[in-house]
């Protein structure tokens, strides 16, 4: 049975950037780079890296994401470094519309030409919608509540104690042909049919504990949302408390605090007391 959560959720979309996704390896693979939310889309890429290569040697460098059936590109940049000298960095943030996560397939770094990269930083921005799926809150615009599965208790008791009457009934037929049964073995076929009608009764009692149970925990749920919804904590969120600088007012007239002769006199005196108790167990 699927659950629910009744909590208090927030629901805001929230923003967030990704880790060096360059560092999980090249090629890249998305599931490494981004978190787990299923209603993360991706907005942007920010990248960088630091061309190594002689000013008049060819080099290109492509940097993207593969769909994720590698029949194309989310994105893809080609820098030209053809007669432009090496050990400057490049910095580059790339736009997208809000691409879903399950559309991106691994990201990629290549090189071509005479030269290498160094020091590439690969970063996306992403924005996460919780109820990109409605059903994962109650809130959450589209969601459909769970039906609470009604149960016919007298057509289970029914089929019940028709399968019962059918085995009966071959147990009747194959027992037509023998002798005239004990008594003995009548009282043991009367128990026997107790029995069995005792569980029937059990079974009907087990599917109707089920479904109040069931209907009950989601009626509660329900009522706890509204009465959460109720309350108005706005007021408690907004309260500010004053703040400030407490500074030291008191003076000390000439500057000096003078020892405390009674104090002297008092430490002498239990000094000196400790003394004479400590010496008593050498005597």
């Amino acid at each position: 049975m699927v659950g629910y959560s009744y909590s208090e959720v927030d629901l805001t979309p929230y923003t967030g950037f990704s880790n060096n996704a360059y560092q999980y390896g090249n090629p890249w693979n998305m599931d490494s780079v981004l978190p787990d939310p299923s209603g993360l889309s991706i907005n942007n890429v920010f990248y960088t890296y630091t061309p190594s290569k002689e000013t008049d040697a060819k080099f290109e460098v492509d940097i993207g994401n593969y769909n994720a059936d590698n029949s194309g590109y989310i994105w893809k940049e080609t820098d030209n470094w053809d007669g432009a000298p090496g050990g400057i960095a490049i910095i580059k943030n790339v736009p997208l519309p809000y691409v879903h996560r399950s559309q991106f397939g691994d990201g990629f770094l290549n090189t071509r030409g005479e030269g290498t990269v160094n020091d590439a930083t690969v970063i996306y921005s992403y924005k996460v919608d919780p109820c990109y799926n409605p059903q994962f809150d109650p809130n959450c615009p589209g969601f459909i509540p769970p039906k609470v599965e009604e149960v016919d208790v007298a057509s289970i008791y029914e089929s019940a104690e028709v399968e019962e009457r059918d085995t009966v009934d071959s147990e009747e037929v194959y027992d037509e042909d023998k002798d005239k049964k004990s008594e003995e073995e009548l009282e043991e076929e009367e128990e026997k049919e107790k029995e069995k009608s005792k569980r029937r009764l059990e079974q009907a009692m087990s599917a109707i504990d089920n479904s109040a149970m069931f209907a009950e925990s989601f009626a509660q749920a329900i009522m706890l949302q509204s009465m959460n919804n109720a309350v108005d904590v706005s007021s408690y969120k907004n309260k500010t408390i004053d703040g400030g600088t407490y500074r030291e007012t008191v003076k000390l007239d000439g500057g000096n605090l003078p020892d405390n002769k009674a104090g002297r006199r008092m430490n002498y005196a239990s000094d000196k007391l400790h003394e004479e108790m400590t010496g008593m167990q050498y005597k």
